[in-house]
Formats: C-alpha cells, sequence, structure tokens
C-alpha cells in the first residue's frame, strides 16, 4: 500500500511518532482521535484492528493521516477506517491537496472503506481575523447549517458515497456565571439546584470499580436492545483510554447515596473537550444523573481555560439532539464517505437470500 511520499508508521516507534504528533501542533483542526495516543488506546482494546497510521506528502508539504484496518474472517471482510470506532478522523492538516491524496492511496487498497471527517477543519479560519482572540471565534459563528459547506465540497472518488454527519458544538463563554446567565434556561438551572440538594454528586474518578460499574450500565443497556449492535465496546477501551490518555482522558461519575447511577468519558485535548459515551441507570432516571454531569463538564471545561465542548453526533435521534441543544450545543455538518467492499457486497446478498 505504500507509495511515493507515503510512510507507513513503524510499530511502537517513538522517532515516528513524535514527527507524526509534531504535525498535529498548532493545528485547530487537530483532534486527539488523531494522535499516536489514540491510536494505541484502541489498538489495545482491539486486538483485530491494526494501526496503519500514514504521513503522506500532499500538495508538497507532509500530513498526518489516522488510518485503521479492520479484518475478518481471514481478511475475507477488512474495512479501513480513518478513525475508530467513529468520531474524528481526515488529513492534518486539512486541505484539499491532504484530501486527494487520501483518495489516492485508498484507491489502491481493495475492502470497504469509511471516511470520517472534522467539524474543526471545516469551521477553522484560513487566516487569523483581525482582532479578539482567535480561539474564542474559530468555531460557532455564523449559521452552523452551512459552516462545514467547504468541507463537504471536497471531490473525493466516485466509488466513495458521501454522506453527512452531524454534532453539537458548544462555543464556551468565558465565565461560568455567563453560562448559565445566558445560556442554560430558568427551568434547567433549578433543575441542577434541585437535584443537587437532593444528594446527587459528581466526580472526576479513575477508581477501577468506577470504571467497571459505569461499563455494567452501558451492559445493561445493551442488553435491551432488540438488535444486537455491530460493536459491542469492550471495558479495556475505558481502562485503556484512561491508561494512555496522556491525562486527555476522564471519566465523570454521578453518585446518590454512594451508589454509582451514571457515568460520562470525555476527552480533553486543543482546546476543545469531546464527550465520548456516557452510560445512566435507567433506575435513577428521576435523579438525572447526564443533566449534572453534563453541567460538571462545561463548568470544568470552562474553568480550564477550554474554548469548545463538543457533543458528539446523536445518531438521528430527535431526543438527544433536543437534549444537547437545551445545554447550548448547536448543529454542525460535517462529511463521510463510505465504499463497500466486494467481501461486504457477497455478504450482503448471502444474507438477503436466506
Amino acid at each position: 500500500m505504500n507509495g511515493p511520499g507515503d510512510q507507513a508508521a513503524p510499530r511502537e516507534t517513538a522517532e515516528w511518532d513524535d514527527r507524526y504528533d509534531a504535525l498535529l501542533e498548532g493545528r485547530r483542526e487537530a483532534t486527539f482521535f488523531h494522535t499516536r495516543a489514540w491510536a494505541r488506546t484502541v489498538t489495545a482494546a482491539f486486538p483485530q484492528l491494526r494501526d496503519d497510521a500514514r504521513i503522506l506528502t500532499a500538495g508538497g508539504e507532509p500530513c498526518a493521516l489516522p488510518l485503521f484496518r479492520w479484518q475478518r474472517l481471514g481478511g475475507l471482510l477488512t474495512t479501513w477506517h480513518s478513525s475508530f470506532p467513529f468520531l474524528y478522523g481526515g488529513p492534518v492538516p486539512a486541505r484539499p491537496a491532504a484530501w486527494k491524496a487520501l483518495d489516492a492511496l485508498l484507491e489502491r487498497v481493495g475492502g470497504s472503506v469509511i471516511l470520517v471527517g472534522n467539524p474543526f477543519a471545516a469551521l477553522a479560519p484560513q487566516a487569523e481575523p483581525a482582532s479578539g482572540p482567535p480561539e474564542a471565534r474559530a468555531i460557532g459563528q455564523g449559521c452552523p447549517e452551512s459552516a462545514g459547506r467547504e468541507s463537504l465540497s471536497v471531490a473525493m472518488a466516485a466509488s466513495l458515497q458521501r454522506g453527512v454527519e452531524t454534532t453539537h458544538l458548544l462555543t464556551l463563554p468565558t465565565s461560568v456565571e455567563a453560562y448559565w446567565r445566558d445560556v442554560l434556561t430558568t427551568r434547567k438551572r433549578n433543575d441542577i439546584r434541585r437535584l443537587t440538594r437532593k444528594g446527587v454528586t459528581v466526580e472526576i474518578s479513575e477508581a477501577p470499580a468506577d470504571l467497571e460499574a459505569v461499563y455494567q450500565l452501558y451492559q445493561r443497556r445493551m442488553a435491551t436492545w432488540e438488535q444486537r449492535p455491530q460493536l459491542i465496546y469492550p471495558l479495556n477501551l475505558y481502562r485503556e483510554m484512561i491508561a494512555r490518555g496522556q491525562g486527555a482522558a476522564r471519566c465523570y461519575v454521578a453518585r446518590y447515596e454512594e451508589k454509582v447511577i451514571g457515568g460520562t468519558f470525555v476527552i480533553r485535548w486543543n482546546g476543545i473537550v469531546h464527550y465520548n459515551a456516557g452510560y445512566f441507570d435507567d433506575r435513577a432516571r428521576a435523579l438525572r444523573p447526564n443533566v449534572l454531569i453534563q453541567e460538571r463538564i462545561i463548568r470544568d471545561a470552562i474553568e480550564d481555560g477550554f474554548r469548545i465542548y463538543d457533543m458528539l453526533p446523536s445518531a438521528g435521534l430527535a431526543k438527544v439532539a433536543a437534549f444537547k441543544e437545551s445545554f447550548g450545543g448547536r448543529p454542525v455538518h460535517f462529511p463521510r464517505w463510505e465504499r463497500l467492499g466486494r467481501g461486504h457486497r457477497w455478504r450482503s446478498a448471502w444474507r438477503r437470500r436466506r
């Protein structure tokens, strides 16, 4: 798969990792999910996954490209992912020439392809505005429905089917007081105060017992689904996030009467806090641990000087989107491309005949 200017990741090579991560420095579109630390995290959690990150030459300059290869049935089913399990990928710097280089790279391989772009690439300005802190204005101004227009128009191979993902972004105010006053509704503020008085607490925890308790809430939720999800996340994913996250990963845990009733994993890196996953006890729904956790995540982010809270896509669920919007999240689009490989087409056809 290698070509001119295409350098694949050597396994466990610190020098190559440093060179790759250096390409992310100072780039607003770079996320933690582009980094070598994240690649180490997910490949440790998913043994079937191969790290195929690249340094490509595009338009005369190098670019960092996270890339993963997921193989099943002895390689008959192979999927190339620009990010894994979901989250954000694509080249950094995210210029048209870099996307074209990625396109050419994937034209040379077989199998299925899932390329997920990056809302921060679509929104990062080409030049700094004349005044004011650039971090505070990089995202969140203008109409979010059209903010990703330039990135969405990137030309890719005809074999790739283009789609659109939608996340929810909150440009963080400069103070917690401003957030409570200008973003949260009176009803939401009263709800948070009521639940706090009731005795629901939120804390940051790395205790193995807490991580396992939050994961058990995830397992309980999965058991209620009528159709088994295509991918069940292992507990080791969350353990590895904390262990290998270089301080970027956090787990917020909600308790009531000393019992874990909810938890949320977040990533804090490059001025952005990303919601990663959250699981809650349905039996404690009246205590609304998700509300208190969200407020605590945002409050900590503001106090620590972060500029954006990224709530991630809502899987098309209107209630989930409405919940995020109630905390100030605004919808922002970014691109996604897919190609179904021959092995997956054969499997789909076989299933339809059964």
